[in-house]
């Protein structure tokens, strides 16, 4: 007999690949009409049992909290009111690469949704050799 498990993407991380000086968005819609406007929250590195940890930016449902803010940098530039809450984190350095969390809030005691993130920044010199070799390797003939 097989089984077949269907994981929930709260369960499981998303690899992100971004390169020095570029924004990069870590995706994450949820269905804010099904369920209602949900107050969010991203950190970076594991979402703790309550909140988030080491929290970037918060949200009442319709906005971004000012004072949740830590930079300008990171910013939610999706339809908040359609559930688009994805992280836009602009101008990445190397210093971004790393895990990030969201809290997506739910009714009652702990059912919030969980969402991790890895992000991977590069050099783009480093993308451009990678792909220079992939390419030469590919025309070789041996």
């Amino acid at each position: 007999d097989s089984v077949l498990h269907i994981w929930n993407a709260a369960e499981c991380d998303l690899d992100v690949l971004g390169t020095v000086g570029d924004d990069v968005t870590l995706p994450l819609k949820y269905d804010a009409r099904a369920n209602g406007l949900s107050c969010i929250c991203w950190g970076r590195g594991v979402v703790p049992s309550s909140g988030c940890g080491n929290q970037l930016l918060a949200t009442d449902g319709l906005r971004v909290k000012k004072d949740s803010l830590v930079s300008s940098r990171y910013q939610l530039l999706g339809d908040l009111r359609k559930g688009d809450v994805s992280l836009t984190i602009l101008n990445v350095s190397e210093m971004d690469s790393g895990r990030y969390g969201c809290r997506v809030g739910r009714e009652g005691w702990f059912n919030d949704d969980k969402y991790h993130f890895s992000l991977r920044v590069q050099k783009g010199e480093f993308i451009l050799c990678r792909l220079w070799l992939l390419l030469y390797i590919q025309n070789a003939s041996f």
